[in-house]
Protein backbone atom coordinates (compact mmCIF):
# COMPACT_ATOMS: atom_id res chain seq x y z
CA UNK A 1 0.00 0.00 0.00
CA UNK A 2 0.91 3.57 -0.94
CA UNK A 3 1.99 5.92 1.96
CA UNK A 4 -0.78 8.28 0.75
CA UNK A 5 -4.03 5.71 1.45
CA UNK A 6 -4.14 5.62 -2.43
CA UNK A 7 -4.47 1.96 -4.11
CA UNK A 8 -4.07 0.82 -7.80
CA UNK A 9 -3.09 4.58 -8.76
CA UNK A 10 0.34 3.40 -10.00
CA UNK A 11 3.28 5.81 -10.89
CA UNK A 12 2.47 9.12 -12.92
CA UNK A 13 4.34 9.46 -16.16
CA UNK A 14 5.13 12.59 -17.34
CA UNK A 15 5.85 12.47 -21.58
CA UNK A 16 9.56 12.56 -22.37
CA UNK A 17 10.47 16.14 -23.83
CA UNK A 18 11.10 14.66 -27.29
CA UNK A 19 7.66 13.71 -28.05
CA UNK A 20 6.37 17.61 -27.14
CA UNK A 21 9.40 18.60 -29.72
CA UNK A 22 8.33 16.65 -32.62
CA UNK A 23 4.72 17.63 -31.68
CA UNK A 24 5.55 21.27 -31.99
CA UNK A 25 7.61 21.28 -35.19
CA UNK A 26 4.47 19.44 -36.37
CA UNK A 27 2.19 22.45 -35.33
CA UNK A 28 4.79 24.90 -36.62
CA UNK A 29 5.11 23.21 -40.00
CA UNK A 30 1.15 23.50 -40.22
CA UNK A 31 1.48 27.06 -39.32
CA UNK A 32 3.90 27.72 -42.05
CA UNK A 33 1.71 25.98 -44.68
CA UNK A 34 -1.18 28.02 -43.97
CA UNK A 35 0.91 31.58 -43.71
CA UNK A 36 3.34 31.14 -46.26
CA UNK A 37 1.00 31.78 -49.20
CA UNK A 38 0.00 35.13 -47.93
CA UNK A 39 3.62 36.11 -47.19
CA UNK A 40 4.36 35.00 -50.77
CA UNK A 41 1.69 36.95 -51.81
CA UNK A 42 2.83 40.11 -49.95
CA UNK A 43 6.31 40.07 -51.30
CA UNK A 44 5.11 39.72 -54.91
CA UNK A 45 3.28 42.28 -54.12
CA UNK A 46 6.03 44.87 -53.11
CA UNK A 47 8.08 43.61 -55.70
CA UNK A 48 5.61 44.23 -58.50
CA UNK A 49 4.93 47.65 -57.25
CA UNK A 50 8.51 48.48 -57.28
CA UNK A 51 8.82 46.91 -60.49
CA UNK A 52 5.72 49.14 -61.88
CA UNK A 53 7.45 52.61 -60.32
CA UNK A 54 10.86 51.66 -62.00
CA UNK A 55 8.79 50.96 -65.73
CA UNK A 56 7.43 54.52 -65.03
CA UNK A 57 10.46 56.11 -64.64
CA UNK A 58 11.31 55.22 -67.82
CA UNK A 59 8.72 55.94 -69.14
CA UNK A 60 8.80 59.74 -68.00
CA UNK A 61 12.24 60.02 -69.32
CA UNK A 62 11.25 58.45 -72.34
CA UNK A 63 8.97 60.67 -72.82
CA UNK A 64 11.13 63.81 -71.93
CA UNK A 65 13.94 62.68 -74.18
CA UNK A 66 11.82 62.25 -77.16
CA UNK A 67 10.27 66.02 -76.86
CA UNK A 68 13.72 67.45 -76.14
CA UNK A 69 14.65 65.40 -79.53
CA UNK A 70 11.96 66.17 -81.46
CA UNK A 71 11.78 70.70 -80.38
CA UNK A 72 15.29 71.03 -80.16
CA UNK A 73 16.99 68.95 -83.44
CA UNK A 74 16.19 67.99 -87.14
CA UNK A 75 15.60 64.33 -86.92
CA UNK A 76 12.67 62.61 -88.42
CA UNK A 77 9.98 61.48 -85.66
CA UNK A 78 10.30 57.88 -87.20
CA UNK A 79 14.03 57.80 -86.31
CA UNK A 80 13.17 59.14 -82.85
CA UNK A 81 10.95 57.21 -82.02
CA UNK A 82 12.66 54.29 -83.20
CA UNK A 83 15.87 55.06 -81.71
CA UNK A 84 13.56 55.48 -77.97
CA UNK A 85 11.89 52.31 -77.81
CA UNK A 86 15.15 50.37 -78.84
CA UNK A 87 16.93 51.42 -75.98
CA UNK A 88 14.07 51.06 -73.46
CA UNK A 89 15.46 48.47 -70.98
CA UNK A 90 13.76 46.85 -68.98
CA UNK A 91 10.89 47.55 -70.85
CA UNK A 92 9.79 45.50 -73.74
CA UNK A 93 8.51 48.72 -76.24
CA UNK A 94 8.77 46.60 -79.09
CA UNK A 95 5.90 44.41 -78.05
CA UNK A 96 4.48 45.62 -75.03
CA UNK A 97 4.49 49.82 -75.77
CA UNK A 98 3.97 52.38 -77.79
CA UNK A 99 5.12 55.73 -78.03
CA UNK A 100 3.72 58.32 -80.34
CA UNK A 101 5.23 62.26 -81.30
CA UNK A 102 2.22 64.88 -82.02
CA UNK A 103 2.76 68.07 -83.40
CA UNK A 104 1.20 70.81 -82.34
CA UNK A 105 0.45 74.60 -84.33
CA UNK A 106 -1.28 77.28 -81.65
CA UNK A 107 -4.30 78.91 -82.46
CA UNK A 108 -5.71 82.87 -81.89
CA UNK A 109 -7.87 80.99 -79.09
CA UNK A 110 -5.30 79.59 -77.00
CA UNK A 111 -6.18 75.82 -78.39
CA UNK A 112 -3.53 74.03 -79.88
CA UNK A 113 -4.12 72.63 -83.93
CA UNK A 114 -2.89 69.41 -84.89
CA UNK A 115 -0.67 69.46 -87.72
CA UNK A 116 0.50 65.98 -87.51
CA UNK A 117 1.06 62.61 -85.49
CA UNK A 118 4.04 59.87 -85.59
CA UNK A 119 4.37 56.83 -84.26
CA UNK A 120 6.52 53.81 -85.08
CA UNK A 121 6.40 52.51 -88.46
CA UNK A 122 7.09 49.16 -87.90
CA UNK A 123 7.32 47.65 -83.77
CA UNK A 124 4.95 48.89 -80.84
CA UNK A 125 2.01 47.64 -79.59
CA UNK A 126 -0.68 48.92 -82.33
CA UNK A 127 -3.73 48.76 -79.93
CA UNK A 128 -2.38 51.05 -77.30
CA UNK A 129 -3.65 54.62 -78.74
CA UNK A 130 -3.00 58.13 -78.04
CA UNK A 131 -4.47 59.33 -74.95
CA UNK A 132 -4.07 62.96 -75.85
CA UNK A 133 -5.51 62.94 -79.61
CA UNK A 134 -6.04 60.74 -82.31
CA UNK A 135 -5.06 61.59 -85.69
CA UNK A 136 -8.44 61.54 -87.18
CA UNK A 137 -6.11 61.14 -90.81
CA UNK A 138 -5.29 57.96 -92.61
CA UNK A 139 -1.59 56.22 -91.23
CA UNK A 140 1.24 56.22 -93.98
CA UNK A 141 4.36 54.79 -92.95
CA UNK A 142 4.06 55.60 -89.58
CA UNK A 143 2.91 59.28 -90.43
CA UNK A 144 -0.76 60.83 -89.96
CA UNK A 145 -1.88 63.97 -91.14
CA UNK A 146 -5.22 64.80 -90.25
CA UNK A 147 -8.08 65.21 -92.18
CA UNK A 148 -9.26 69.14 -92.24
CA UNK A 149 -8.53 70.97 -88.80
CA UNK A 150 -8.22 69.37 -85.86
CA UNK A 151 -8.22 71.19 -82.38
CA UNK A 152 -7.35 70.11 -78.99
CA UNK A 153 -7.06 71.82 -75.70
CA UNK A 154 -3.70 71.59 -74.20
CA UNK A 155 -3.15 72.26 -70.54
CA UNK A 156 -1.64 75.47 -71.08
CA UNK A 157 -2.53 78.06 -73.37
CA UNK A 158 -0.66 78.41 -76.90
CA UNK A 159 0.06 81.74 -78.75
CA UNK A 160 -1.25 82.06 -82.18
CA UNK A 161 1.74 80.02 -84.59
CA UNK A 162 3.42 78.65 -81.80
CA UNK A 163 4.81 75.31 -82.66
CA UNK A 164 5.33 72.22 -79.54
CA UNK A 165 5.63 68.70 -79.40
CA UNK A 166 3.79 66.34 -77.03
CA UNK A 167 5.49 63.21 -76.81
CA UNK A 168 3.38 60.09 -75.57
CA UNK A 169 4.63 56.79 -74.33
CA UNK A 170 2.37 54.12 -73.07
CA UNK A 171 3.51 50.20 -71.59
CA UNK A 172 1.01 47.64 -71.02
CA UNK A 173 2.68 46.19 -67.35
CA UNK A 174 2.19 42.69 -66.81
CA UNK A 175 2.12 41.92 -62.92
CA UNK A 176 3.83 39.01 -60.74
CA UNK A 177 0.44 38.48 -59.56
CA UNK A 178 -1.52 38.54 -62.37
CA UNK A 179 -3.45 35.56 -61.35
CA UNK A 180 -4.77 37.32 -58.22
CA UNK A 181 -5.37 40.55 -60.02
CA UNK A 182 -7.28 40.13 -63.06
CA UNK A 183 -6.37 43.83 -64.84
CA UNK A 184 -3.58 45.03 -65.94
CA UNK A 185 -2.07 48.34 -65.44
CA UNK A 186 -1.20 50.31 -68.49
CA UNK A 187 1.29 53.00 -67.46
CA UNK A 188 1.48 56.11 -68.95
CA UNK A 189 3.67 59.25 -69.84
CA UNK A 190 2.91 63.00 -71.45
CA UNK A 191 5.53 65.40 -71.95
CA UNK A 192 5.20 68.73 -74.20
CA UNK A 193 7.81 70.72 -75.27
Amino acid sequence: MRPDGLRGMGTIRIPPFRFLRRRARGVAAVELALVLPLLLLLALGVIDFSRAIQFNNVLVHLTREGANLAARTTEQPAYILKALMDTATPLEMNSAGMMYISKFEGRPDGRARLVAQYRPPSGGKGSLTSGLVQCNGSWSAGTCTPNGTQVVSLPVALNNGETVYAVESMYDYTLLTRYVVPTLPTLHSLTIL
